[in-house]
């Protein structure tokens, strides 16, 4: 596609989203039997899902004449939104050094065949009263009261504004509300519009949207209602994530159902007014998915390790079999069941709230053991209480021999025969694709006794961390092979046939590198149109969805087979 094209193509799609409200649920994802994960939000993820850049960041940058960064970014007179008061430090126990504010947006995206990300002119609009000044990939072309103009000429250094004087007659009046769009979205800005129309085009197939990433759930510390990020706030790309409303706005804005995480220290009242919040503002055509952090059982994320913590505080005298672990499955088996509780108590008999219990794939104990949850004698069985299903991530693939990598194709005939048989003795028997069907049916068989039927809350290819160069290089050609595309279309409908139910992919645009290329796309600027010119995962992700409606008998209402209401005792 011609670059002059690409402006146009982010606003070719219909948005019709504009704070909150909801459309008409659509032929394209009704009948989806897929979901996907987004991208976590950064001025450097190449998801780019807003229609302003700016509120990708994660905050200011302090900037002297003589050093990029300061270091006295805590010192920053910022108002309750994020937005600089002044030019002054506050509480600087030393000199203050810093003498303008930038932010940094845009930065590393990669180089696709149309382009890195759109060029030509952007528009940069903002209240109030001040200077900025534009650099790297930017350059600015006119100014008026209220909106810059800036020619963009992109590259991976991306854009860095700053902020050089705002409020000169001290007035109050200062630089805020500051907006990057492209010269073509700029009426849509202007109209209150949030999400990159090539975005919306691009998940508009799939039936869910999961925010773990969006909402900064690995590692998250957020337990108080009142310390949430607000959606008025500047930045999208802090540590507490993307505002719940806005996660919200863009299930509405392509009738997709919504699946949340909420943080692992969430307080009750957090809990209760997350599910009113959501109550209120999503769709009525659409479900939520809610669960209780991401991969709890994993023990190398901290949430692991404070339910773990948690466990071992509430019950200090029980003896496991299991160590650590078993505490872990117990108290997030407990807490999972109270929050499951409170969904429902907040949502009554609204069949659209399906409350869920991740699991690990490999392992059902992981969930048979959450969902007993006999340490907790108040409420034994979690069980009982209102969990509607439970979820794994049955990923594909894992570490092959580093020796194949000195075959003359670098080791990729030998690493998609791995795919369907066992080839090596490092290799489980049948291949992976075996392998995650036997993890089903193994599910399948353990979760019958409860009536819970089985999703995934990710999934995909899981070839990453190689121990060397040649390694990672065999995982990232593997990636884009067109091998990966055959594998893909195996993998789901095995998933189909072993009977799980909605298949939530990992993720939708991510670049790939030695930590794993999970992006069903690597940039936002990749062709998915005509599908034939689309990297081979995306092709066989669409090609399933269209091919394959949603099989499960409730699929147009709550998940399963039995209707669930009230907390079941």
């Amino acid at each position: 596609m011609p670059i002059a094209a690409i402006g146009l193509m982010w606003v070719t799609v219909l948005i019709l989203m504009v704070s909150g409200g909801a459309l008409a649920a659509t032929s394209l994802n009704a009948q989806s039997a897929m979901g996907i994960n987004l991208a976590d939000v950064s001025y450097y993820a190449t998801e780019q899902p807003f229609i302003n850049s700016f509120s990708t960041s994660e905050g200011w940058i302090t900037h002297s004449d003589a050093t990029w960064d300061t270091n006295e970014e805590k010192y920053i007179n910022l108002d309750p939104n994020g937005w600089p008061i002044t030019l002054n430090s506050v509480n600087e126990p030393t000199t203050q050094h810093f003498n303008s504010l930038g932010v940094l947006f845009l930065l590393g995206m990669p180089n696709t065949p149309n382009g890195i990300y759109p060029a030509g002119q952007y528009i940069v609009l903002y209240d109030g009263q001040g200077t900025l000044s534009y650099g790297f990939d930017a350059a600015l072309v006119h100014r008026s009261r209220g909106r810059d103009v800036i020619n963009v000429i992109p590259s991976k250094n991306g854009i860095d504004l700053r902020m050089v004087a705002t409020d000169p007659h001290h007035t109050g009046n200062y630089l805020r509300n500051i907006k990057v769009v492209t010269a073509a979205n700029e009426a849509a800005a202007k109209a209150g519009q949030i999400f990159n129309p090539a975005l919306l085009k691009l998940i508009q197939n799939f039936r869910a949207l999961r925010f773990m990433d969006w909402f900064r759930t690995n590692g998250s510390a957020l337990s108080s209602w009142a310390d949430r990020p607000n959606p008025t706030y500047a930045f999208f790309g802090t540590s507490k994530g993307v505002p719940i409303e806005i996660a919200v706005q863009l299930a509405n804005a392509v009738s997709a159902d919504a699946w949340m995480n909420v943080p692992v220290m969430a307080d009750d009242n957090f809990i209760s007014e997350m599910a009113t919040l959501v109550h209120s503002q999503l769709g009525s055509t659409q479900k939520i998915y809610v669960e209780l952090s991401n991969e709890v059982w994993n023990p190398s994320f901290s949430q692991s390790k404070y339910a773990v913590s948690e466990g071992k505080a509430l019950w200090p005298t029980r003896s496991s079999s299991y160590g650590d672990y078993e505490y872990n499955r117990e108290w997030f088996g407990m807490r999972t069941a109270q929050m499951c509780d409170i969904w429902r108590s907040v949502w009554h008999s609204d069949p659209r709230l399906v409350c869920v219990l991740g699991a690990q794939a490999a392992w059902s104990y992981s969930a048979t053991e959450a969902l007993k949850c006999p340490y907790w004698t108040q409420g034994a069985p979690c069980s009982g209480h209102a969990i509607d299903a439970v979820a794994v991530a049955p990923y594909l693939g894992g570490a092959v021999p580093s020796a194949w990598t000195s075959q003359p194709d670098g080791g990729l005939a030998n690493l998609f025969q791995s795919l369907y048989s066992q080839n090596d003795s490092t290799i489980p028997a049948g291949g992976f694709i075996a392998q995650t069907a036997e993890w089903t049916k193994d599910f399948i068989r353990n979760l019958a006794p409860y009536k819970l039927p089985l999703l995934a809350y990710e999934g995909g290819q899981t070839f990453a961390n190689g121990s060397t160069d040649a390694l990672n290089n065999l995982y990232m050609a593997a990636n884009r092979d067109p091998r990966m595309g055959q594998a893909y279309t195996r993998y789901l409908q095995q998933w189909k046939a072993g009977g799980g139910q909605i298949f939530i992919y990992f993720n939708d645009v991510a670049v790939e590198s030695k930590y794993g290329s999970w992006g069903a796309l690597e940039s936002i600027m990749q062709t998915t149109t005509p599908l034939s010119g689309a990297p081979p995962k995306w092709q066989a992700i669409q090609t399933f969805i269209s091919g394959n409606p949603c099989w499960w008998s409730s699929c147009s209402g709550t998940v399963g087979t039995e209707s669930k209401t009230e907390p079941r005792k």
